[in-house]
């Protein structure tokens, strides 16, 4: 959510730097209120959680009464993230918002992580070259030079991207969070 909210450019959820990544309060309330009124199930099985929909929740939320823009962007934020591991995870909202590493308990992890997370995303096509050199950590030259050295030839047709850091939209005001 914290990545969403920052490409629609919302920042109503007030996230805060917290021990294994990005902690908002009302987020937390509001997933919880969701939950306790049937709109969402949550699933913990492994400890690392899932949540999805209820058929009660789809019926709750008029799809034409939201903006477009947002609606699209969220979706397209979903896809990307939902085809991440949980290191890739960390690496993608670390790189991308260092600010969030405060607090951190994991911060020793996601530095060993960056690399070999980086190189996973560029193959999956979640991020560009560009991208995951930067996530890396190495730089655009010694990056693809690492790839080269791996046996993975950089910039080849093979490697479609699916995804690019999607444009920030105006932020819009809107009393819920609607989870897709």
């Amino acid at each position: 959510m914290y990545i969403a909210c920052k490409y629609c450019g919302n920042d109503e959820l007030d996230f805060v730097p917290y021990k294994y990544g990005m902690y908002s309060k009302e987020l937390e309330e509001s997933v919880r209120r969701c939950s306790d009124n049937g709109l969402i199930c949550v699933h913990r099985p492994d400890g690392n959680g899932s949540m999805h929909i209820t058929e009660k929740g789809r019926k709750s939320v008029d799809i034409t009464k939201c903006d477009k823009n947002i609606l699209l962007q969220m979706q397209s934020t979903k896809s990307l993230l939902n085809d991440l591991d949980y290191r890739e995870l960390i690496v993608y909202s670390y790189a991308l918002y260092p600010e969030m590493t405060e607090n951190s308990e994991i911060v020793d992890d996601f530095k060993s992580w960056r690399v070999d997370a980086a190189i996973s995303m560029y193959l999956k096509g979640a991020a560009s070259f560009a991208l995951a050199a930067s996530m890396s950590g190495l730089g655009r030259e010694i990056f693809e030079d690492h790839l080269r050295h791996g046996g993975i030839e950089p910039y080849t047709s093979l490697i479609r991207i699916r995804a690019t850091i999607p444009t920030k939209v105006p932020a819009i005001q809107y009393g819920g969070i609607l989870l897709f």
